[in-house]
């Protein structure tokens, strides 16, 4: 088998086609709209923004958990036009400038995950997840803003005053939408963490030399910092790097759509000259606030047909790995379960287990997220210098950086286990465990009852009871 996903067949298609709506036109809604099309269902897509600012040039890593969904989707195509092939990550302190080791992905673990890291923008991304959607037959209307939600009609009530009637409302309309404030009964702005992700580009042609090893292999480099770190990768065929730096944040909560008015330079401080050379050159970055949402209960709002998914459902600290791959996850696991609907009783149950299947899996992931921007910038100098310590002892030992200790080969292990995970195959074997099971327990139940229209039965239980009178 090739290390990436080489399925072929065709999905399976639902015995009962409805309609779903969902609410946001971002990745999360896309690819929720794909795997839907993609298994018989109508998908109505309802995005407030235009569509020319819906997406931005900001960097986006794609893992292989992520990469091979989309690889099963057909998309492997396009993916290599658009996204580039990573393998390398170079470790270095913020403040001195110091290597500290190099991370060469494993290949034998790519081969077993079927999917590759990638480095694109949110804006290719956007594209072909529109593309392939729109290719599909889905319903995508730009400038449509919803205003109020029913989820026991199920209804939505655009700005325009139109209503538009669903059997399933799908909200993917991000952690500050009208989905989760519905579900939650209120708004949900988090609790603040001190830090910021300032998230910009910078052209090659301002780098010159000094970006060459990234080029060589698209190389990432994260630089660890006290209460800072820089994360910089090459996208767009390597005519950029993208540029996230993660520092204090600001009082007033920033978020992606805000205007990129940052300036990294003047903030940066205590950096090494070569970093701040480069961060002199970069452009004005969108500040977004790295804040710790409340995790939900529930997904599904009551014993309703609302379902949440992407940041809706569970936010990840901005400019993490797996944010849009859990978004893209969930959507294909949604689509699975409802490719298997024959019957409009079987509604309910399917959204309540796509909540039990992503749950568990989405909370051990975000926790390693956030555990992830903590470790890059360890404020405390006692920590920060055995987590270097560590590094540098590897690197001397010709060791991959995330190798070696047991507490990183523990990590390690557990990074496999979140590339590796195949959600498709998770959505599958409910349905073979606890689907199929429940779907021939009531068949039986059905048998076992007696029909009301089975007179025969009634005339012989009557024609019974009158001999059995006469015989007295």
């Amino acid at each position: 088998m090739s290390s990436e996903s080489c399925r072929s067949n065709p999905p399976l298609q639902t015995a009962l086609p409805i309609n779903f709506i969902i609410i946001g036109g971002g990745i999360a809604g896309l690819a929720c709209a794909i795997a839907l099309r993609r298994v018989g269902h109508h998908a109505t897509v309802l995005e407030r923004k235009e569509r020319a600012n819906v997406s931005s040039h900001s960097g986006i890593r794609l893992p292989p958990n992520c990469t091979k969904i989309l690889y099963h989707w057909g998309l492997r195509g396009i993916l290599m036009q658009k996204a580039m092939i990573t393998h390398t990550l170079l470790f270095s302190r913020y403040e001195s400038g110091e290597f500290l080791g190099t991370h060469i992905w494993d290949e034998g673990m790519l081969k077993e995950t079927r999917g590759q890291f990638m480095l694109t923008t949110h804006a290719e991304l956007h594209e072909v997840l529109y593309d392939a959607a729109i290719a599909l037959g889905a319903d995508i209307r730009y400038g449509t803003e919803v205003q109020e939600i029913d989820p026991e009609s199920p209804t939505v009530k655009l700005a325009s005053g139109e209503v538009l009637s669903g059997d399933v409302l799908v909200g993917a309309d991000g952690e500050f939408g009208v989905s989760r404030a519905l579900v939650l009964e209120g708004r949900d702005d988090g609790t603040p963490t001190g830090l910021a992700l300032y998230d910009t580009t910078i052209s090659q042609d301002e780098l010159l030399e000094r970006a060459n090893f990234l080029y060589e292999d698209n190389g990432i480099i994260v630089a660890f910092g006290l209460g800072r770190a820089i994360v910089v990768y090459p996208i767009q065929d390597k005519a950029e790097l993208a540029f996230q730096w993660y520092g204090p944040d600001e009082e007033d909560i920033g978020r992606y759509g805000d205007a990129a008015s940052a300036d990294i330079h003047s903030v940066a401080n205590a950096v090494h000259k070569d970093l701040r050379a480069v961060m002199s050159r970069v452009r004005k970055a969108v500040r977004v606030s790295i804040r710790d949402h409340e995790d939900l209960e529930d997904w599904v709002a009551g014993d309703s047909r609302l379902v949440l998914i992407g940041e809706a459902a569970h936010p990840f600290p901005p400019g993490t790995i797996q944010a849009s791959a859990m978004a893209i996850e969930d959507g294909a696991v949604l689509a699975k379960l409802f490719s298997h609907l024959s019957e409009e009783r079987q509604i309910e149950s399917f959204l309540y287990a796509f909540q039990e299947l992503r749950q568990s899996r989405v909370r051990q992931v975000r926790e390693q997220e956030f555990g992830g921007v903590f470790y890059m910038t360890l404020p405390d100098a006692d920590a920060a210098a055995q987590r270097d310590k560590g590094l540098r002892e590897k690197a001397a030992a010709g060791l991959n950086a995330l190798d070696g200790s047991e507490e990183a080969s523990k990590a390690w292990e557990e990074m496999e286990v979140i590339f590796g995970y195949d959600c498709e195959d998770q959505a599958d074997d409910w349905w073979l465990k606890w689907g199929m099971l429940r779907e021939r327990a009531l068949s039986v139940d059905q048998a076992a009852a007696p029909s009301l229209l089975d007179f025969s039965k009634m005339i012989t239980e009557v024609s019974s009871t009158v001999i059995d009178e006469e015989s007295q």
